[in-house]
């Protein structure tokens, strides 16, 4: 007999597979996944030129996740309600609003101690690592994280742009596998991906 851990768990695939539930009908996994990533790719092009307006709140977190997502997913915008565990053991699903709530204040106040070049990219890798510690969806973080900060730079941090283009995608993960050791590494990441405004980029 399944616990209620496990009931939950499978709640979000279609009986029988590991294909998520959703709202185009897919029931091929790798299938799913292309068009998933086709949509959201799209949507991020969308958002480049016109963000969401919002605080950096906790709403305006879950609303970039509804917007990249709800085409494809019934839990687009929600919380996960399950416990997950990659490289280490996200927060608790019970703590996911409490925690985030916690990280999205002190990334108001820290912001105001940002002057230096250095300091902006220190923040960047500390929050980029505690957001993605909570994890709070059940699918599709990092993607509602990277454009979450990006607009965060926007608005925060005008002199710049943050251009995940610029960073080494494995080099990030090992940041974030390695947590408080991996510091460094995120730090040199970022400042690959932290350019001046003016930086001229083809998209």
């Amino acid at each position: 007999m399944m616990d209620e851990g496990e009931i939950k768990w499978n709640e979000y695939y279609i009986p029988g597979t590991t294909v998520f539930k959703n709202k185009l009908g897919i029931t091929n996994e790798e299938e799913l996944q292309q068009v998933e990533a086709d949509i959201t790719f799209q949507k991020l092009l969308e958002l480049y030129d016109n963000p969401i307006a919002g605080n950096f709140d906790v709403e305006h977190f879950r609303t970039i996740h509804k917007y990249l997502f709800e085409d494809i997913y019934y839990f687009a915008g929600e919380f996960r309600n399950v416990e997950m565990h990659r490289y280490t053991t996200f927060v608790n699903s019970k703590e996911i609003e409490f925690r985030l709530n916690a990280i999205l204040r002190e990334m108001q106040e820290d912001i105001l101690k940002c002057q230096s070049y250095q300091q902006c990219v220190s923040f960047i890798a500390k929050f980029y690592y505690s957001l993605t510690d909570v994890h709070p969806f059940r699918e599709g973080n990092g993607r509602t994280i990277r454009e979450f900060l990006r607009e965060f730079v926007d608005i925060y941090m005008p002199q710049y742009k943050l251009r995940w283009s610029k960073m080494d995608k494995k080099a990030l993960l090992e940041g974030l596998v390695y947590g408080i050791m991996g510091k460094g590494l995120l730090e040199i990441e970022f400042r690959n991906g932290l350019v001046d405004r003016e930086e001229k980029i083809s998209r």
